[in-house]
């Protein structure tokens, strides 16, 4: 899925640094720097940058896609995952259902270390998210 993005500032010859836009706020729209639909915090990202476009460019970016749904199983399956081992190793050792229960509670705040982790790695690293399609306007 694209969307619309401005160039903040060149990162390098080919990494640019993007402020992504809401779709519906600006689809007809030509006029950002006096937006007041504009939202208060930007929301930042890198992108690659194989077109050359200039800083205050408006241009369509795409996701790059790839590692979505890898991410989507660390975040949303593993501490599922970890519950029910939990639970199950509980009734296992021969505890009472309510014991079972908070080795399960104890198991999904393990499974969100991974979670965590992974969250930290990619706020960190500085590689490029999204992929400039075409210049607009």
């Amino acid at each position: 899925m694209s969307q619309n993005a401005i160039i903040k500032k060149i990162v390098s010859d080919s990494v640019a640094e993007i402020s992504l836009l809401r779709q519906m706020d600006c689809k007809n729209c030509d006029n950002c720097n006096g937006c007041s639909q504009k939202p208060g915090t930007e929301l930042l990202a890198l992108a690659s940058n194989s077109i050359g476009a200039k800083t205050g460019d408006v241009v369509e970016v795409e996701s790059i896609a790839g590692s979505s749904i890898g991410i989507a199983v660390i975040v949303y399956v593993l501490p599922c995952v970890f519950l029910l081992l939990g639970y199950f190793l509980g009734q296992a050792l021969g505890f009472g259902e309510m014991a079972s229960v908070g080795i399960g509670a104890l198991g999904i705040l393990v499974g969100f270390i991974p979670a965590l982790l992974l969250n930290r790695f990619i706020a960190t690293r500085k590689e490029p998210e999204f992929v400039i399609l075409s210049k607009l306007g």
